[in-house]
């Protein structure tokens, strides 16, 4: 009866023994990793969000100058733009025309990696009225 392997220890019970916990010690090691470039990844996607909500404020604000003039609000028009995003407006005219800029808080992500603040710019044209 030795033919039918009686006596024997199977294939797998080579690897079975000698390696257990492998896997959780490797999985403890990689998921603080995994969990890192997760957050990263999710605040960028914020950060880029922020960042075009304010490019798009300071966009409004420099029409908002063109269409309306010297009656302009471009600051109102601006937050209206932005929506829920947080907006400072920096409304300067100049002799070639108005330059608006934003600047919106993004939240600071893990290990404070992310920018604090994104900014947009745009400008009006002439001399507004």
């Amino acid at each position: 009866m030795r033919g039918r392997g009686y006596g024997r220890r199977p294939a797998f019970a080579a690897w079975r023994g000698g390696d257990r916990g492998t896997v959780t010690a490797e999985f403890a090691v990689i998921l603080p990793v995994v969990m890192t470039l997760v957050l990263l990844l999710l605040g960028l996607t914020q950060a880029i969000g922020v960042s075009l909500a304010c490019q798009d404020a300071a966009r409004a604000a420099a029409y908002e100058v063109v269409v309306a003039g010297a009656d302009a609000d471009p600051v109102a028009a601006a937050r209206a733009a932005a929506g829920t995003v947080d907006v400072a407006v920096s409304v300067d005219h100049g002799d070639d025309g108005t330059r608006i800029r934003t600047t919106c808080p993004v939240m600071p992500g893990p290990l404070d990696v992310l920018p604090v603040t994104v900014g947009g710019t745009a400008m009006a044209l002439g001399d507004g009225s």
